[in-house]
């Protein structure tokens, strides 16, 4: 749904809302979401780990037509 990022010079929040498939494990979507994104964007600043926080804001749940 959406992407919020702040960055003070120093650590970069960055929260992400999120609508994910029903029947899927929140916790396991959200920290994969979590770390595929902290991991990126330390590649891409040069930042260390300790120096990005991704929060992960599950919006809803959604269902596929099974039709």
């Amino acid at each position: 749904l959406g992407v919020d990022v702040d960055y003070n010079g120093d650590i970069i929040k960055i929260n992400l809302y999120i609508i994910i498939e029903y029947g899927t494990r929140i916790t396991s979507v959200a920290n994969s979401v979590a770390n595929n994104i902290r991991f990126k964007v330390e590649k891409a600043m040069g930042l260390p780990a300790d120096h990005v926080l991704v929060n992960v804001h599950v919006r809803g749940l959604r269902i596929s037509n099974t039709d």
